[in-house]
């Protein structure tokens, strides 16, 4: 029997991490029929609504010692990993010199609670186990040496777009890097009955998120792109409007804001606005973005199901993943840095121009995809 473990996951209500252990079991299951694989969950409860195809969950403890541990541990290494140990304990037990240890947080090493991860560094080197950093995006900016020495402790590093693997390389760390796409590239749509306003393929998909709020560099600019936006296509076009959530976290949650942006608009037009439901899977979500005509979106995994089903995306990035996923597929043109908002128009502008070359951007995606979507085989040979 093959063991496998999954850490940095953080639940399936994050629906493009989901996708990624989704996709990932897998890609196990179909190398290794006697996989059994274990998940390290924020919310294994979230991941069992979703239907995650796991053997095992190890959720994290969160008790009074461990929230006190935390308090102190705030900016000190010693004490984080100390206090990752602690919340972790049970799927640190798991690791054996047999299992292969797969950090699948995605973009984990990019915040500032990386140090936690460590913890499993050290629990697999103690126990002369594998370990695997799969599908990773890292802000260049966070490569610290400190952080590359725990880098360095992973057997492979799995970038998934060319600006981390560039960064990873240019740092000089000494393990095998490689470059291979998300593997959520490889989710498989799956069909759900809908209203009869987005099976018409004239609709424009919208996904806004909290994350990139907090991140806008001028208070409410965002919104009012987005108000904006939504006013000229309503007003101006004789499209629809489907929203699109795809986190939703009690501290993050997309549909929440979608729904406060669906109760704005203006009652007459409402029939040619649709908010898709909370309760919808990830592979829900991609059938409903295959029938758009293009999409806005600001989640990352939302590009990414745009993306593999040949669908234009204009996506509002605050991210080195944003980028470098777009430019990979050649479609870094319609990558929108929110930082960079200066205008109430900017999103609106954008849009115009991406409407006027969708064609032209489904001919691209459509031939790069095929070689793209190929190398995302190569998750087979590490594990």
């Amino acid at each position: 029997m093959r063991r496998f473990l999954l850490y940095g996951h953080g639940g399936a209500y994050n629906h493009g991490a989901e996708a990624i252990v989704k996709t990932t079991i897998k890609i196990i299951r179909e190398k290794y029929s006697d996989a059994y694989v274990a998940v390290s969950s924020h919310f294994p409860e979230q991941d069992k609504e979703f239907a995650i195809d796991a053997d095992e969950f190890f959720e994290r403890k969160q008790g009074d010692g461990s929230s006190a541990l935390q308090r102190k541990a705030v900016g000190t290494v010693p004490l984080l990993s100390q206090f990752a140990r602690e919340m972790y304990s049970d799927a640190l037990d798991f690791i054996t010199p047999d299992t292969v240890c797969l950090s699948v947080g995605g973009d984990n090493f990019s915040y500032p609670n990386w140090h936690r991860w460590a913890a499993f560094q050290q629990q697999a080197a103690q126990k002369k186990a594998k370990t695997i950093l799969w599908g990773c995006s890292i802000e260049p900016s966070m490569i610290t040496p400190e952080m590359s020495v725990v880098l360095e402790s992973y057997a492979h590093i799995l970038a998934r777009e060319t600006h981390t693997f560039n960064a990873l390389n240019n740092s000089g760390i000494k393990t095998d890097i490689r470059l291979i796409p998300d593997p959520a590239f490889l989710l498989t749509p799956e069909p759900l009955k809908i209203p009869e306003i987005i099976q018409t393929g004239d609709i424009i998909g919208i996904n806004i998120s909290p994350l990139i709020i907090r991140r806008e560099p001028i208070p409410g600019i965002i919104i009012k792109n987005i108000t904006n936006l939504i006013d000229y296509i309503l007003t101006k076009t004789d499209l629809k409007i489907a929203l699109i959530p795809h986190v939703l976290m009690p501290m993050d949650n997309d549909y929440d804001l979608l729904h406060e942006l669906e109760q704005s608009i203006p009652i007459q037009y409402r029939s040619r606005v649709w908010l898709a439901g909370e309760k919808l899977s990830a592979a829900e979500l991609k059938y409903i973005i295959l029938k758009c005509r293009l999409i806005i979106c600001a989640r990352t995994h939302t590009a990414i199901s745009a993306y593999s089903s040949g669908v234009p995306a204009l996506v509002l990035g605050y991210s080195v993943k944003s980028a470098g996923i777009a430019e990979d597929l050649g479609v870094g043109e319609f990558v929108l840095n929110v930082a960079d908002l200066t205008s109430p128009d900017d999103v609106r502008e954008m849009f115009i121009r991406l409407n006027t070359k969708t064609d032209e951007q489904r001919t691209i995606l459509a031939q790069n995809l095929k070689d793209y979507t190929q190398r995302t085989k190569d998750y087979m040979t590490y594990i």
